[in-house]
């Protein structure tokens, strides 16, 4: 199932290759835009399933489903929705008018995952997580759909929180490599980035 879903996120120019700059402002060789994913409905079905399968696969115990703003809302509404659970998001920004908020949601005092689509160093979940924690919501995971391998395992742990990945860049890069989408010399200099693929 995952080759499937890989494979169609490269045909829909979800996975891409070139030169990028990120968030975080580093450069790239490979850019992963799972902004488009949900003009897809089939195929974002089938990451939806797989996300609803992986998070059934760990013992957790939440009452409710946040988002990161902006790419993270459309992912926590569609799982609350499904799993019948309450949603909210973490605002990029407080807002200068209304309620001032930069939790949008009533969530007080809620177990939750927080859920986003792609995470490279972890800076912006560990930014929500306090951001939740100072709001009286307790975080119990982070999940999301692919996780850069750059670090973002490692700075969560000294929170204690895990991180529940799809996929990892190196699964993606093997699976398309296998799939003879990637070339050998694409596959060895991007992993050689990455460290030892897994």
């Amino acid at each position: 199932m995952l080759e499937d879903i890989v494979l169609n996120l490269y045909r829909v120019g979800v996975i891409r290759f070139g030169d990028f700059i990120l968030a975080s402002g580093r450069r790239s060789q490979y850019y992963f835009d799972f902004r488009i994913l949900p003009s897809y409905p089939e195929l974002y079905s089938k990451v939806i399933n797989l996300w609803l399968d992986t998070l059934r696969n760990y013992d957790l115990r939440f009452d409710g489903v946040v988002g990161i703003a902006s790419a993270g809302i459309v992912h926590a509404a569609v799982l609350g929705f499904l799993m019948r659970k309450p949603v909210g998001y973490v605002r990029a920004e407080r807002k200068d008018h209304g309620t001032s908020k930069l939790v949008e949601g009533d969530l007080k005092g809620l177990k939750v995952i927080v859920v986003d689509d792609v995470v490279t160093t972890g800076g912006t979940l560990t930014r929500a997580y306090n951001i939740l924690k100072e709001e009286g919501i307790d975080v119990v995971a982070f999940s999301v759909i692919l996780d850069r391998e750059e670090g973002a395992t490692e700075s969560l742990k000294s929170l204690g929180i895990p991180l529940i990945p799809l996929m990892r860049t190196s699964q993606v890069f093997r699976i398309l490599k296998d799939l003879n989408v990637m070339s050998d010399e694409l596959y060895n200099m991007l992993t050689k980035h990455l460290g030892s693929p897994k």
